[in-house]
């Protein structure tokens, strides 16, 4: 589409004279669509506002650069990837507390499906 729009641009200065005021505003226009040409949605505001782009929702303009689009995105997917190591972390720590504390109680998964084996069979008994 770029291509097209140079070109036509290009054919209209041809036709207008190469000092043709609209056809250097065109220009100019086509440059700023070329630096802001991404539009963002509500989730990539947020990622702006998160990462310190910006400082509210509100003032985050339709249309953004790709590349800060881009490096927001790359800074909140390294945040969340931290975020989930340390909650997977945390986790493990605490199943291993919760697992040394049913080892203490004496239980066990073996128990369990003694167990759960005994009231399966007791119900097909019946």
């Amino acid at each position: 589409m770029n291509s097209i729009l140079n070109s036509l641009l290009i054919k209209t200065q041809r036709f207008l004279g190469p000092h043709s005021s609209s056809v250097t505003s065109a220009r100019h226009q086509s440059s700023k669509l070329d630096s802001k040409s991404h539009r963002v949605d509500n989730l990539e505001k947020r990622f702006l506002v998160w990462t310190g782009k910006y400082k509210s929702v509100a003032e985050v303009p339709t249309f953004v650069e790709q590349n800060v689009v881009e490096r927001a995105r790359n800074r909140m997917r390294i945040r969340i990837a931290n975020y989930m190591m340390a909650a997977t972390a945390l986790a493990c720590v605490v199943m291993v507390y919760f697992g040394k504390q049913a080892a203490q109680r004496g239980d066990s998964v073996a128990k369990q499906n003694l167990e759960w084996h005994r009231q399966v069979n007791e119900e097909a008994k019946k």
